[in-house]
């Protein structure tokens, strides 16, 4: 298991954020308790895959450094109505779950997401008003996709010929099966593959 330096690392290398950002993006999280609390003395902290989900969200969506820990709570509560992973246990009801099992099982499946025939994942959040999407395309099967949006709400539709009834503004945050691998490799405590 990584340590929060070596995710902070992680993180400001496959996003392209610069180190000293993504550092007060964990500062930020630590102190509202959204990480996994540091240890003292000899022990050596850990983080977890939901530490890492939320240091990629915090990342991924925050518009100002300052405003981590509150855009991490707008968007790993965020729901689909269906869960991602649904085994024994169901995975991937809200978006900070769904994340954090992407990036506990995508390290599994390297071989499956590599090369330019490989699987294909894309995480992408928008704002400002939070909601979030997951696609997964696997290789001769139907794409899926799974909307996360606030409990009671659900995808805008445009009718024809009329104004949009939602903001004009979107911003749009995304990254892949590439970010989401090599972070979780790392949290597993596997070598990460270039």
């Amino acid at each position: 298991m990584a340590t929060p330096k070596e995710l902070i690392a992680s993180v400001a290398e496959h996003t392209g954020v610069p180190l000293a950002t993504v550092i007060v993006h964990d500062r930020n999280l630590a102190e509202e308790g959204l990480r996994s609390p540091a240890l003292r003395g000899r022990g050596v902290s850990r983080v977890t895959y939901q530490d890492a989900a939320n240091l990629l969200i915090a990342v991924a969506a925050s518009r100002n450094v300052k405003d981590s820990a509150k855009t991490v709570r707008e968007y790993v509560d965020l729901m689909s109505h269906e869960p991602m992973f649904s085994g024994e246990e169901k995975r991937g009801r809200t978006f900070g779950d769904a994340l954090a099992a992407l990036l506990e099982a995508v390290p599994a499946a390297r071989e499956r997401f590599s090369g330019p025939e490989g699987d294909r994942i894309t995480v992408a959040l928008f704002g400002p008003k939070a909601r979030a999407r997951i696609d997964v395309m696997r290789q001769d099967e139907k794409p899926q996709r799974w909307d996360y949006e606030a409990e009671g709400e659900s995808w805008p539709k445009r009718p024809a010929g009329k104004h949009p009834p939602i903001a004009d503004l979107t911003f749009i945050s995304e990254f892949t099966q590439i970010t989401i691998g090599c972070v979780g490799e790392l949290v597993a405590g596997e070598p990460e593959r270039s």
